[in-house]
């Protein structure tokens, strides 16, 4: 199965048979093999996505290695720009190929989120890829969370030419958390829009069902794995292995995490991804 070349195809799959993509940040080898190991046994579609700090770590080598992977896959991958930071970084990595970018305009305001990101939407649609934007914020690294504006997001949505769009409900990054259902249910029913949820890695599953019902088509995975390839490392570590059984178990780790995911969203079995962009 090759690389899904443009993430709205992705995102259309998702919105019309109730699914969310899980979104895996990965930042080496044995994270996105593990990734696409799961996405291969549970026959998934998934994304394999890089924050610009997984950039400033591998580069250039790093989406190379990410796209051959996907690739190389029996299961669908796309490949996304989590959290770009302007034309330079979102200009590059669709020239590396990646299916979905995303520009995060959460620090301004309004008007301006609007017009930088109906600007670089029609960026990538030029390099047909799918263009995600973000009104709110997550916490963790990006501050304390605010919550999106159910008025905001609709008047976004109908002006600024985003595909995807990353709503602030309750999910904070590398927290565990609940989310405000009734007011991710008020920015379905304005915009009728594909969302994304960020912090992903500890939504209750239970929210996470009712999510997906309501039009969230990707859902960003990237503590849960972090956390599973250190516990493999210093089990590895403890039991005395050589660096490429620590390796090994350090993917096995992840390949379990991401599956667990994967059956959480309700995306097991869905390849492949079959709806036209």
């Amino acid at each position: 199965m090759p690389l899904i070349p443009d993430g709205r195809v992705l995102y259309a799959q998702a919105l019309c048979e109730h699914f969310a993509a899980p979104a895996f940040n990965v930042c080496n080898l044995e994270m996105a093999q593990g990734a696409v190991e799961a996405a291969e046994a549970e026959e998934a579609p998934i994304i394999l996505q890089t924050y610009p700090g997984d950039l400033t770590h591998g580069g250039a080598p790093l989406a190379a290695l990410l796209r051959t992977l996907a690739e190389g896959s029996s299961a669908p991958v796309a490949l996304h720009l989590d959290h770009g930071e302007g034309l330079e970084m979102i200009a590059g990595r669709l020239r590396d190929g990646y299916s979905s970018v995303m520009f995060d305009g959460s620090h301004l305001d309004l008007d301006e989120n609007i017009r930088q990101t109906r600007r670089l939407s029609k960026v990538a649609h030029a390099f047909s890829a799918s263009l995600e934007a973000e009104i709110g914020l997550f916490g963790g690294d990006h501050g304390s969370v605010v919550f999106t504006d159910p008025e905001e997001a609709e008047r976004f949505v109908f002006e600024s030419g985003a595909d995807t769009l990353a709503v602030s409900v309750g999910s904070e990054h590398h927290q565990q958390s609940r989310l405000d259902l009734e007011r991710l249910n008020d920015i379905s029913g304005r915009t009728g829009h594909p969302m994304v949820l960020h912090g992903g890695s500890g939504i209750h599953p239970d929210d996470v069902e009712a999510a997906v019902g309501m039009g969230v088509v990707k859902i960003n995975i990237g503590h849960a794995i972090s956390v599973a390839m250190n516990e493999g490392a210093k089990e590895a570590i403890e039991s005395g292995l050589d660096h490429y059984a620590m390796l090994k178990v350090m993917r096995e780790k992840v390949r379990d995490k991401a599956i667990e995911k994967i059956r959480i969203m309700g995306t097991a079995g869905r390849a492949p991804a079959n709806v036209p962009a």
